[in-house]
């Protein structure tokens, strides 16, 4: 129960979830959601973060991207 309450916390976030949704579409680099979302990198990598210390989503290198 306490993995779905801070599931849900994590996806509350308005940034988080459109993240997933983007990424549920299609892989993309930390410079394409920049792209997209018109945020800065730490602000995006932050989040992404938290979202790969619950599980939500995994990192991937082809090479010196991540």
């Amino acid at each position: 129960m306490a993995s779905t309450i801070n599931l849900l916390r994590l996806l509350a976030d308005p940034t988080r979830l459109r993240l997933l949704l983007l990424l549920e579409q299609e892989e993309l680099s930390v410079a394409e959601l920049q792209e997209v979302l018109g945020m800065g990198q730490s602000r995006i990598s932050s989040h992404l973060a938290q979202m790969k210390r619950a599980g939500v989503v995994a990192d991937r290198r082809v090479g010196k991207n991540v």
